[in-house]
């Protein structure tokens, strides 16, 4: 298994978040968490990334436990988060803003997986010389996945990429996902657009109120009552 989650809890202050939640990805999987605002998918994504410590519990990649890793060292396992928000710095250039994701990188590298992400994003070699917040949302979403990919991580944290965008991006983004996770790169996926999330999706988890209520096939969950009447508009 590629990542495991056992038993893992989070607070911030008195608030008790995640309770207890547990679940695995495998290698080359798609996998997503759903659920309203306020679920926890995206505190339970945020700590899988070191940017959160949790209160106890194990994350389990390849076999070791990162759970007490600061979010660099996690980067150096070989995870990339794509933040909500996007969070790209406006002041520097497409292009600054990626050679900044890569900065460890060495320069041969940089340059094959900057190649890798113009092939996706043909729009963002276009604008590699446009500062970050010129861009539209679209733009932005684009450059926050190829900030993820020049790291060379194989596996992709993604929070609410579908966030403000028109539905004609969302599919093209979701689509772009697609392509990279055929190209190898393992995905979890927070998303409020349960019905894109499933479509791309082998499997999925249902949060409510930070425990996970529902797990199965994506096309099982799809076609859940539950799910349908919670998420999917049925």
């Amino acid at each position: 298994m590629l990542l495991s989650v056992r038993d893992l809890h989070v607070s911030y202050g008195s608030v008790h978040a995640v309770h207890g939640v547990s679940f695995d990805v495998e290698k080359g999987e798609i996998v997503t968490l759903i659920g309203a605002n306020g679920a926890g998918k995206s505190t339970i994504l945020n700590t899988i990334a070191g940017l959160h410590s949790p209160d106890s519990g194990e994350i389990l990649y390849q076999g070791t436990n990162i759970a007490p890793m600061g979010a660099h060292q996690v980067v150096r396992q070989g995870l990339a988060l794509v933040p909500e928000g996007r969070r790209i710095f406006g002041n520097l250039t497409v292009y600054e803003n990626l050679r900044l994701a890569g900065f460890q990188v060495q320069a041969a590298t940089f340059n094959q997986r900057l190649k890798r992400v113009f092939e996706y994003f043909p729009r963002l070699e276009e604008r590699r010389t446009q500062l970050g917040d010129t861009l539209s949302g679209g733009e932005q979403q684009m450059l926050a996945v190829g900030r993820a990919l020049v790291t060379g991580g194989e596996f992709m944290l993604l929070d609410e990429p579908s966030m403000g965008l028109a539905p004609i991006l969302v599919q093209q983004i979701f689509g772009i996902l697609e392509e990279i996770n055929a190209q190898g790169t393992t995905i979890l996926l927070v998303e409020q657009n349960a019905h894109m999330a499933l479509k791309i999706a082998s499997r999925g988890y249902v949060l409510e109120t930070g425990t996970i209520v529902l797990a199965g096939p994506s096309g099982e969950l799809a076609s859940s009552p539950e799910v349908q009447k919670a998420y999917l508009g049925g």
